[in-house]
């Protein structure tokens, strides 16, 4: 049996490789033997299902966290597993409250001020009013009694008591108009207050997290490996532990994106921890993420997502976080003839390899199968023992067949 992995084929290649007497060109020998396409791959072990364990979304900024609990610790049900740092909400707090104060004094001196105006307003009101009877009651019109100029005074004057009434009205009403303006807005700043005063209390209820149920406590690493630790802020609603189901366990696994040729849904996978060297585990690729990406913030590399559905459960020695080597079995032939991909040229849709014949080379076309970075599987147009060039011949010993 062959297993062709990227160690394995660089071997099979230095060993297969030699030169053709009087030829320059480098060639290998095609065997028919059993082939096996393999990954490996590097990842974690995770639970299948867990009970995630994130920050309080009350507040909308980051918050500091000031204690958490210690990786993998069995924890009750109700027990504390987390606690912010809520300083710089009590002194929010604080503050808050002493803008209340002020807006209520405001508002206690404008209702002052608008009761003492309109005091003025009423005594101004009816002293007008009085003058206004006065002067209708003692209107001078008699023309044998009052001369021409003293009864247009007296006109006059009733006429003037009458606008100054009316003006006095309108300087009310404006008053009393601007004054429910006033007061409408520190109403509002009154409440703008009260809203913040809701939040920042509302954040300092939750400034301890608690575990739903009993189970492990498993701190979530952030997207560049990072683990929650005392004194880093976390955004609302930041996932910061899980308490997972060690019932049911999988494997994680990052392949590189350019290694991860034919990956698929139902094909096998053999998992060794590297805790239990030992022991060996099998199972069934379950997903592998659409889009690739990186797992450190400096290297550019990018990986695919491969979730791996044990087919074992309830076993003691699997545990959350756990290294892991995956050996994913993309291929498996009973017999076939596998060459290096280089050997492989292509034009268009044609594919051909150069087999020796005595001392040239022949174009032979071919039909691939499966082919990873490094290898190609050979479908038809060659067959066992046939002798191909590893690089383009020279041009005056190659013949073309095509």
């Amino acid at each position: 049996m062959k297993q062709i992995g990227p160690l394995v084929m660089i071997c099979m290649i230095l060993v297969s490789c030699s030169q053709v007497e009087n030829l320059s060109t480098p060639v290998i020998q095609v065997n028919s033997e059993k082939v096996i396409f393999e990954i490996h791959a590097e990842g974690e072990l995770e639970a299948v299902r867990s009970t995630p364990i994130s920050a309080p979304t009350v507040s909308r900024r980051p918050q500091t966290l000031a204690w958490i609990m210690p990786q993998f610790t069995e924890v009750k049900a109700g027990e504390v597993v987390a606690r912010f740092d809520g300083s710089n909400f009590q002194i929010e707090v604080d503050e808050t409250n002493f803008e209340l104060q002020k807006l209520q004094y405001s508002m206690m001196a404008k209702n002052r001020e608008i009761d003492n105006n309109k005091f003025s307003f009423g005594a101004e009101a009816q002293v007008i009013d009085f003058e206004y009877e006065l002067a209708k009651q003692f209107n001078i019109d008699d023309p044998l009694l009052y001369t021409k100029i003293e009864m247009i005074e007296a006109g006059d004057n009733e006429e003037f008591l009458k606008a100054k009434a009316d003006h006095i009205g309108k300087v009310e009403n404006n008053f009393e108009e601007k004054s429910k303006t006033e007061k409408a807005v520190l109403e509002s700043s009154k409440q703008v207050q009260v809203a913040k005063l809701e939040m920042n209390n509302a954040s300092l209820s939750a400034l301890e997290i608690v575990a739903p149920h009993d189970g492990l406590f498993v701190l979530e690493p952030s997207w560049d490996g990072s683990l929650p630790e005392p004194g880093k802020s976390v955004f609302s609603g930041h996932k910061l532990a899980s308490l997972p189901d060690l019932s049911l366990m999988q494997a994680k696994v990052y392949v590189p994106e350019v290694e991860a040729i034919g990956i698929k849904e139902g094909i096998s996978a053999v998992i060794k921890l590297h805790a239990h060297p030992d022991s060996t585990f099998t199972g069934t690729v379950s997903s592998v993420s659409k889009t690739a990406q990186p797992k450190e913030r400096n290297n550019p590399i990018k990986y695919l997502t491969v979730l791996v559905a044990l087919d074992i459960s309830n076993n003691e020695k699997l545990k959350p976080g756990q290294r892991l080597n995956a050996n994913i079995q993309v291929i498996e032939q009973d017999q076939g003839l596998v060459v290096p991909i280089q050997t492989v040229f292509r034009e268009q849709e044609s594919n051909w390899v150069y087999v020796q014949n005595g001392n040239e080379f022949i174009q032979q076309p071919i039909t691939t199968g499966f082919c990873s970075s490094s290898l190609c599987t050979i479908e038809t147009g060659l067959k066992d023992g046939d002798v191909i060039a590893l690089s383009q011949p020279i041009k005056d010993t190659a013949e073309a067949t095509l």
